[in-house]
């Protein structure tokens, strides 16, 4: 069950490695606003589509939901998954790759800290210390080693990827409860809905007292097939995998796990961008499988 848990992670974190790329070449043509509500509610009518072909009366847990599972379903989908949507779009537009990148990087810490706090989860030093070769790996990744970063230029794009961050850090613990109410195909679909009707009232507020209109300027390609694309990687699949692990994983260990996104995330970057890598980045990125290795095998060892 453990393995499959992480096999489960790492399938999550590769998909998302691959929304980052997504994610910053449809924010550059479309509004942020617009592209999170496209991308949640395509997304979750997607996967209620496949309930109703599956014909699974999935949804029955909702009737043994208590007021508290309620809070948790909207912490899940609005603080936990909308807002930081729209922070990250909003933020890739506005800074360069590679301090996004390691930014984002950093919800897995939030999901750490806040998986200790709320959840009373443990964690072993050892396991402490394969989470920090899983943070310095993907931060060489993320940096290219000698070609340097430009922190000061991003501004409020940093400051976005940032706050978007610590959200999906503590979307992790919602999502950890409600793992034990309902499956995670019909919690996932529900997520995904509710997150983009909480943002509809940003989308009128932009609309109707905003001093500009939104962007909407999207190439055939970045329409038909980037933006489907997206949506398919991460919302139908993506947060769908993150939530099937997080009923076999323990909330900082999903969080620990997806600090590999960076290296996924440079590897289709490679492909996609015709990006470079250099020597410094595939020794972060073998640090980073090192501390996965060390956080997966600790754990079992403390079973």
């Amino acid at each position: 069950m453990h393995l499959r848990g992480l096999g489960y992670a790492l399938a999550a974190s590769l998909l998302f490695g691959l929304g980052a790329v997504l994610g910053q070449l449809t924010g550059k043509e479309i509004a942020a606003t617009i592209v999170a509500i496209l991308a949640l509610a395509a997304g979750g009518l997607l996967l209620v589509a496949s309930l109703v072909f599956t014909r699974i009366p999935s949804f029955k847990a909702l009737q043994a939901f208590k007021p508290r599972d309620w809070v948790d379903l909207f912490l899940l989908s609005c603080p936990g998954t909308a807002l930081p949507l729209l922070f990250i779009v909003a933020g890739f537009a506005r800074t360069s790759a590679l301090v996004g990148g390691f930014l984002l990087q950093l919800n897995g810490m939030a999901g750490l800290i806040f998986a200790m706090i709320l959840l009373r989860e443990r964690i072993h030093l050892k396991q402490g210390i394969g989470i920090v070769l899983l943070l310095l790996g993907g931060g060489l990744v993320v940096f290219k080693g000698t070609q340097g970063v430009s922190w000061g230029r991003g501004g409020l794009g940093d400051v976005l990827i940032l706050a978007g961050a610590i959200g999906l850090g503590f979307g992790f613990i919602p999502a950890k409860r409600l793992s034990e109410r309902i499956d995670p195909l019909p919690l996932t679909a529900l997520r995904l809905l509710v997150g983009a009707c909480t943002l509809l009232p940003v989308l009128a507020f932009q609309l109707f007292v905003g001093s500009h209109s939104l962007q909407w300027q999207p190439s055939p390609t970045t329409l038909w097939v980037v933006l489907p694309a997206y949506i398919i990687t991460n919302f139908c699949l993506g947060y769908l995998v993150k939530q099937a692990g997080l009923r076999l994983l323990q909330a900082w260990e999903m969080a620990a796990i997806m600090q590999t996104v960076p290296l996924f995330s440079t590897i289709f970057a490679l492909l996609f961008l015709h990006d470079s890598l250099t020597l410094v980045q595939t020794a972060g990125g073998l640090l980073a499988i090192l501390g996965g290795v060390v956080v997966s095998y600790t754990r079992t060892v403390h079973r």
